[in-house]
């Protein structure tokens, strides 16, 4: 299919196609799917893979005491820098579900108070506050958001007609897994602490996306994967919490750290572990600044965002967007339903059929496409997207719904 005239240079197009060749990516694939795992860069596995190999030398020296201890400060730091935080109050995880434990398994919560989410958190976030509500005699109460909402007082104005003088923990993300939705977290915070409860942020897509300034924000903890958006190696997260939460909590492990420290990192991951990987996040982290995280990436994937939501909206018939076009309320993830397609299907069919890796979901009765894209994706694999769907579409009965 002929190429089409896309917002962008041939000198811009030559350089965002020489860092997509810094990854290892196959090269017959559109990977769209960088909200549920991101790839890392070369030279982020290729800095972890030395690290490795400097620690195997001589591991019972170079462990955390010695090679790897001085790079997980300085990883510690770098991302605290990241998200403005001061680095005693990062703790460094595997992942949003470990960080999430902590301090929701860590603190007590009175019985008889109230657990307020909306109805789009992510599953395993539910489960673990049903979990603690169930064990602490706590009450949920659920929240439904608008898909997609108008404004962002829409959604300040959901949580506010759930609140209640009995509410203990307002629960929201700070991007939604679900269609994409940006949240305006500080208003929400500060809706949160006006009724005396702890304002509690699942951050897991909004790091590397979103412009984040934790000091400004004011929560009392926030929560992350930096494996998606910051591209950092598997198994890498983080929690943040409130110098006033430091050595409240219980660890989730308890090992060598059930003795208060006065820093966050006693609710590191526990035990003899490698840590490796932990400093490839400081790396990874260090490749985005390099090129310009708000200076090139953030302006080009808000670029690629719009112009794929332009698209889907001029060239499939029956499509409708579950995410406003505000820049402030969506980044790099475009949400959007089709009328009379089983999208999941149609999924399905992307990959098996046209290496394309992208997914589906669904809230409010409503299915979408969950389309994930960041700067190792192109104008073109955007194009290519929409011609396969509309291929598909015409060409296989089966993703109708009423087939």
């Amino acid at each position: 299919m002929p190429s089409r005239p896309h917002p962008i240079s041939d000198e811009d197009t030559a350089f965002w196609k020489d860092i997509r060749g810094q990854f290892y990516l196959r090269d017959d694939t559109t990977y769209l799917q960088g909200g549920t795992v991101g790839p890392s860069a070369r030279p982020t596995i290729e800095h972890t893979i030395d690290l490795l190999r400097g620690l195997e030398e001589d591991p019972l020296h170079l462990g955390t005491d010695g090679l790897l201890g001085p790079a997980l400060d300085e990883t510690r730091k770098k991302l605290a820098d990241f998200v403005n935080a001061p680095p005693e109050q990062i703790a460094l995880v595997l992942n949003t579900t470990m960080a999430s434990n902590i301090p929701a398994q860590g603190l007590t919560w009175e019985r008889g108070t109230e657990i307020l989410m909306s109805d789009q958190e992510y599953p395993a976030i539910k489960n673990l506050w049903q979990f603690v509500a169930d064990r602490d005699g706590l009450t949920i109460r659920w929240v439904s958001l608008p898909v997609p909402p108008e404004k962002p007082e829409d959604l300040v104005e959901a949580y506010e007609g759930g609140i209640t003088n009995k509410t203990s923990v307002v629960i929201f993300s700070h991007v939604y897994f679900t269609t994409g939705l940006a949240t305006p977290i500080k208003a929400l915070t500060e809706l949160a602490h006006s009724h005396g409860a702890i304002a509690f942020i699942d951050g897991a897509h909004a790091v590397g996306m979103m412009p984040l300034d934790l000091k400004d924000v004011g929560c009392d903890f926030y929560i992350s994967s930096t494996h998606k958006w910051l591209l950092a190696p598997k198994g890498t997260g983080f929690l943040y919490l409130d110098a006033k939460y430091q050595d409240r909590m219980r660890p989730v492990v308890i090992g060598h750290n059930i003795w208060p420290t006065g820093h966050a990192s006693r609710y590191d991951v526990a035990g003899t572990r490698d840590v490796t990987h932990f400093a490839g996040l400081g790396k990874a982290i260090d490749f985005q600044n390099e090129i310009g995280w708000d200076t090139k990436i953030r302006p080009y994937c808000l670029g690629l965002s719009k112009y794929l939501k332009e698209q889907a909206l001029e060239r499939i018939r029956g499509s409708r967007l579950t995410i406003p076009l505000d820049p402030s309320m969506s980044g790099f993830i475009t949400s959007f339903t089709i009328e009379g397609i089983n999208l999941g299907k149609v999924c399905q069919i992307l990959w098996e059929d046209y290496k394309i890796e992208v997914t589906a979901n669904s809230a409010n009765d409503t299915q979408f496409f969950r389309v994930s894209t960041h700067f190792y994706d192109s104008y073109d694999d955007v194009d290519r997207f929409i011609d396969s769907v509309n291929e598909v579409i015409k060409t296989r009965e089966e993703v109708r719904k009423d087939s």
